[in-house]
This record gives C-alpha cells, structure tokens and sequence, in this order.
C-alpha cells in the first residue's frame, strides 16, 4: 500500500508547478526571463524528484508533462468546432483599398471603420481547446473542418500554457493561432544538426510542420517551436467585442500574443502600418509573409459575415516577393513526366526569404535566350511565399572574363534519346514513353492527392519500387503484394499494408480524377471533368473521335489532339488493359442534375460582392450549368456586377438575359 503524501511535499510539489509555469510565462510568453537558467533546472529537477517519490502529485497540468516520450500509433481526426478557413488575398495599396471600399458597399455605409492589423505569421496554424481552463486537445488546420490531434505534441510546446491564468478563464474555449519558430532558434538548430550529421530544415515554416507531426512525441520537445494566439474556434459563457478585446483578453489568460499588432482607425493608417511592418521585416525575430487586416468591431463582422470559403470581414495583404544576387555555378537538366526537359539554375548558397536557396528555374530555351546568362555570371533571384525562385536577370557588368555559354542538350540526360523541339513551341522534350525519368515523375503525379491519392507513396517510396524492380508502369502499382512490399528496406508488414489499401481505394476514384492522372498533356483539372461528364466511362474516352471532343465547350485543338495521342499510344492501351484485369473501375461522374440553372451556360463579369469569381463558378455548376468566362450565341445568361465592360455590352447587343448578383443569388436560392 503506497504511504500517504506529506503535506510538506504536496506544497511544496504545488509551489513549484507554480513558480515553473511563472518562469515560463515570462521566458516564453513575455520574453522575459524571471530566472537564471541554472536556478530553473533546479527547480525542475526537484519537482521531478518529488512527482518520482509520490506519483500521486503528478498533474495531468505538471509543467513535467511537456516531455513525454511516448509514441503514438498515429494521429486522430478532430472536427473543428467551427472552420477553420482561409483569407482572401491582396498584393497592393490598390486592391486592399478596394477591399475597404467593397466592404462599405455590403455595409451601405462609409463610416470611417476601425481595423486589427497584424503580422501573418509564416508558420502552421493550430486550434487549442481548454475546457474550465485545462489544455485537453490541440488539432492542426487540416482542411479546414477536420485536422489532426496532436495534442501531445501542443503540451511540449513551452509558450501553450497547460493551463489558463486569470480570474476571466471560461468554461470552455477553441484558440487558434500559429505555430512558429523564431530565425535565431532555426538558425541555430540547423548548425547543431549539421555538427551532428542529422537532417537539417530548408526554413522555419517546414521544420515546425514535421515537428507538429512526429508521432514521437519528445522529438518535438526538443525543438524550439513556439506560439502564438490570434482568433476564436469558439467560447462559451463570455463575449468579445473587438478584435482588440479578444487580444487582450488572450493575453489575460496567459496566451503569447503577436506583440506587433496595432489597432487603427482608417485605411491610410493601415497602409502606413503595412509600409512599416514591410521595412521591419528583416529585423523581426520571426518569418511572415504579409499582414493580416481585420475589421475590428464583432458587431460589423457578424454583419459582413462569410463567403463560402473567407470571412468577408479579413483580407491577408502580401508582401511583394524577395530578392538577392549571387553566382550562376552550373545549369542542369531535369525531365519530367511529360517528358519535357527543362534547365535549373546551379547557385552559390544564399539566403533569401527565410530560405538557404542553391537552385532556381530558368524555365525553358526562350527564356535562357531572353536573359542571356552565361555560367559564371551574378544574377539576381526573386522568391515569393514558398514559390520555387527563379532567375531575374544576368548582371554583366560583374563579369571577369571567365564566364562561358550554357550548353545545350541534345539527348535525354534519362535516357539518351535525341531530343525533339516542335515548331513554334519553347520546350524540349524525349519522345521515349519508357523513359526511366518521365515514369519516375508519372508515377508520383498519379499517387498525388489531386491524382489518385495514394499516401504513403511519395517520390522516395517510388523510387525505391523502380530500383527493385517492382513497377515497370502504373499497372504495376496495382498488382503489388504484402510480402514483397514488406520485405524492402525501411517498409515492414504496417508500412506495405497501409500502401496497399491506399492502392485499393485508388481502383475506384472517380473518373475526372483518373484522367488527371494519367498525366495526359493539356488534360487538367477542368479538362477531365468535362472530358468525364461527356463520355462517362474510360472507355467512351477513348474512343472518342476528334469530331466528338471538339464539339465539347471548352476543348480545343491542343487538347483533342493530346487525347487521340495519348490513347493511340500502344504502351498506353496495353496499360489500361492490365489495370482493368487488376481491377481498376474508374467510377462514372455524372453532371449535377436537377439544378436551378441545370443545361445553361452563365457567363459572370464585373465585380461581385457576396462571393469570390471562384465560389460564384462553383456555384454556378453545383447547380448544373457551365460557367463559361466568353459570351457567344450558345450563352444563356450573363451576371454582371460593378465595372462590367465588354462582356455586358456584348451581351446587351445579343439580346441575351442579363442579371445583376442579388437576383443570381436569389435564384441560387441563396437569399
């Protein structure tokens, strides 16, 4: 029978959870330190001492409880209590002002509006749920409604308070907020790791998303990873009348809060604040991208309310991309999957939007001729957001004499086969279906997630099924096997059955979504949606003549022609043929039926109010029309917001109906 506690430990257990959780409010949330490193560890390692003695002081809330080693079978999913949604996006003083402007429109007033403006954080977005004021759950974004708990993970994290201070806690509260990893801290982590030999991160935002994710969960313990707290998910027993009163209120409770963020009155105000977070980039201890602007008051927020996908009440205004100079060392030549053969820029290592940059695209022969690089040369590189960077332009009056033209292949570095260049097009490509380099690439874009969605078979895992000889094409994947698959190297039984049923779930993707896979030129996402509707199984795609698929909307010669090619290829029918004897049975998309507008083509012009271009076309087929962005003849009506130009006034000389978007959206059944 275990003895009773003293009372003297259990104070004294009490005491020091309490000066542990102070010291790191004021280490990791304040930025300021109450104790000398040495005095802390000492602290901790007596409550250590003293929860060992007598387990029965430990707390689910013990500042001990934030290195855990324990691992977990694999992440759950957890439903956010509301979305988690995106913003909408700016890039100018101009369009941020019309954002202003559309908002007084939907307000029918232009009453001089307060607005939150904040740094947007380049990290990942993570929800925290407390329940009478404990830490209890913690869910990654996800897409939006369903994310993953990771909420053993969110306990290592010393800025996440375990639990929430002040007498205001309420009963029940989802915060949502960024997860983030300071310069110095990344910095400094790479150059550790490097010294060990172990994996280094190409930028913060990265490294914080794989720690997130690490089933074990002292891995992410031991990084520097920190927080930050700027919205609701929800809260119950309490209201918060501004953006700025939520702030505060968080930061009452013990929650890190983004200390850059202002409260202004204005636009001009917010572009001033804009220019000067811009200027300070570069000194911040953090990445971001841009600035968060929000309409402060809650009560003109639940006014403004939601666009399908965005709260119409917060735009993210972008920073323009980021430059720097250094030196072109090589150019190599990488084939993709279709084939074509496209140049990378070799550089000197520089750092560049939070990013040590060694290659960039050089995109294709046109532009190696327009820029008129040679190797050797200083050139200047821009890179926005997490876009590949690219190669600006030469500087040539850096030049020493020793710089030299870039050679240009004339065979497959994959395969050898003699490189072709079709008139008037820019791209070299290999004609060798077999090519080893363009099935590497055919077989990744097949198992993306906008393909067939085969996780856990990423580029490595193909690879390695190349070398070994286990595919030869993407039939291959559907005829794989458990003991084969687990016996390769760093797989094992769970490995290759999670692949596997991965693989079974992809027999029967709908058909739009097989046809972007089978990586056919010209063939996107739109396209095999159209292609899929029309003909309704594979096989009716690939019997259809050229006759038949240009008379579709929206095809063209370019992509009937890649069709009929693609399927007269021999390699390609053989293919299939094996795919349907493994049981792949592409399911039949049907066009939405029923519909308000279903058979109709819409064409939507000018500026609309209550929903984005994107969410007006989605609309418009949800509910079985095409949304076409020409007016002809065969269109049988026409939106027209604000700013409508050519398109109305074709329309007008057409005769066609015309509609402004309260009516759209009335008949939508939208209002």
């Amino acid at each position: 029978m275990a003895s009773a506690v003293p009372e003297k430990a259990r104070a004294r257990a009490a005491a020091l959870r309490t000066q542990i959780r102070e010291a790191d409010h004021r280490y990791y949330v304040l930025d300021d330190p109450l104790l000398a490193d040495s005095e802390y560890d000492e602290l901790y390692r007596e409550l250590v001492e003293l929860e060992t003695t007598w387990p029965e002081l430990l707390t689910d809330d013990s500042p001990t409880r934030r290195v855990p080693g324990s691992v977990a079978a694999g992440f759950e999913p957890y439903a956010h209590p509301s979305p988690m949604v995106s913003l909408d996006n700016v890039m100018t003083a101009d369009d941020f002002r019309e954002w202003v402007v559309s908002g007084d429109r939907y307000l029918k007033s232009d009453a001089p509006r307060t607005f939150s403006v904040e740094p947007k954080i380049d990290g990942v977005g993570l929800e925290l749920i407390y329940e009478q004021g404990l830490l209890v759950a913690a869910a990654t974004r996800g897409d939006g409604l369903v994310g993953e708990n990771v909420t053993a993970n969110a306990r290592t994290i010393r800025s996440i308070p375990q639990r929430l201070r002040g007498p205001g806690v309420p009963e029940w509260i989802a915060v949502r907020g960024e997860c983030y990893c300071r310069k110095d801290d990344f910095l400094a982590f790479n150059r550790a790791a490097e010294e060990a030999g172990t994996r280094t991160f190409a930028n913060p935002r990265n490294f914080v998303a794989g720690s997130l994710r690490m089933l074990d969960s002292s891995i992410p313990a031991a990084r520097p990873i920190r927080y930050f707290a700027y919205a609701l998910g929800g809260v119950r027993g309490t209201t918060y009348g501004s953006q700025g009163e939520l702030i505060d209120a968080l930061a009452a409770l013990g929650l890190p809060t983004i200390p850059e963020a202002r409260v202004l009155t204005g636009a001009d105000a917010v572009v001033a604040r804009y220019g000067e977070l811009a200027a300070e980039r570069e000194s911040l201890a953090y990445e971001l991208d841009g600035v968060v602007v929000k309409v402060d008051d809650a009560t003109l927020q639940d006014r403004m309310g939601m666009r399908i996908r965005s709260p119409r009440w917060a735009v993210a205004w972008k920073f323009p991309a980021q430059r720097a100079q250094t030196r072109l060392l090589a150019v190599d030549w990488s084939v993709g999957r279709t084939g074509v053969v496209t140049p990378r820029a070799i550089l000197e290592p520089v750092f560049l939007a939070g990013v040590t940059v060694q290659h960039a695209t050089l995109h294709n022969l046109d532009e190696l001729e327009r820029l008129a690089v040679r190797v050797g040369d200083v050139v200047e590189l821009e890179r926005a957001g997490d876009v590949i960077p690219k190669v600006l332009r030469a500087l040539p009056e850096s030049r020493t004499g020793n710089e030299h033209d870039i050679e240009i292949p004339t065979a497959c570095p994959a395969c050898s086969t003699a490189l072709a260049r079709a008139e008037g097009k820019v791209a070299l490509r290999c004609g060798n279906f077999a090519c080893p380099a363009q099935l590497k690439g055919h077989l990744a874009h097949l198992a993306g997630r906008g393909a067939l969605d085969i996780r856990g078979l990423g580029e490595k895992q193909i690879e390695q099924l190349l070398r070994e000889g286990l595919v030869e094409d993407a039939a291959d994947l559907f005829c794989l096997d458990e003991e084969r698959l687990a016996g390769l190297e760093r797989w094992g039984t769970k490995s290759a059955r999670n692949v596997l049923e991965q693989i079974e779930a992809a027999r029967t993707r709908p058909l739009d979504r097989f046809l972007v896979a089978l990586g056919i030129r010209e063939v996107g996402e739109r396209g095999a949606q159209i292609l899929a509707r029309a003909f309704g199984t594979l096989a009716g795609v690939a019997a259809a003549t050229r006759e038949e698929l240009l008379e579709l909307d929206e095809v063209g010669e370019a992509l009937a022609d890649s069709v009929l090619t693609w399927f007269a290829e021999p390699r390609h029918r053989a293919m299939l043929e094996r795919m349907a004897t493994a049981g792949v049975r592409p399911l039949r998309v049907e066009a939405p039926a029923g519909g308000v507008f279903e058979g109709l083509t819409i064409v939507i012009t000018g500026t609309l109010e209550a929903l984005s271009r994107d969410e007006a076309k989605q609309l418009v087929e949800g509910l079985g029309a095409r949304s076409s962005s020409s007016v002809s003849k065969r269109t049988d009506l026409v939106v027209a917001g604000p700013g409508a130009g050519s398109k109305l006034k074709k329309a007008q000389e057409l005769g066609l109906e015309v509609i402004d978007e309260a009516e759209f959206l009335r008949r939508a059944g939208r209002t």
